[in-house]
C-alpha cells in the first residue's frame, strides 16, 4: 500500500520480459465477492514493447489490501 492509498503491482511480461506496473484503487475497483467477505479484481495489463496481454486477478480479505491470492496469465508477479 502507498500513501495515495492505491494498491500497486509489478509483473513481467512472459514474451518480452518487459516490468509491467498498475494500480488498483480499493475504493473504486474492489468488487465484493459472492461469499460477502472477499474482494476480487481482474486487470489486463499491455506493455509499451509487445503489447501481449497479461491478465492479473487479484483477492483481497479487506479494502486495506491484504492480498489472499493472485494469478498471472502471460506474465510472472514481480511484487
Amino acid at each position: 500500500a502507498s500513501s495515495d492509498r492505491g494498491l500497486y503491482i509489478e509483473v513481467k511480461c512472459d514474451a518480452c520480459g518487459e516490468v509491467v506496473r498498475t494500480r488498483v484503487n480499493p475504493t473504486s475497483e474492489l468488487s465484493l465477492q459472492d461469499d460477502g467477505q472477499t474482494y476480487y479484481v481482474r486487470k489486463v495489463l499491455v506493455g509499451q514493447q509487445c503489447f501481449r496481454p497479461i491478465e492479473v486477478e487479484l483477492r483481497y480479505s479487506d479494502l486495506r489490501g491484504t492480498e489472499v491470492s493472485r494469478e498471472v496469465h502471460g506474465g510472472t508477479s514481480v511484487s
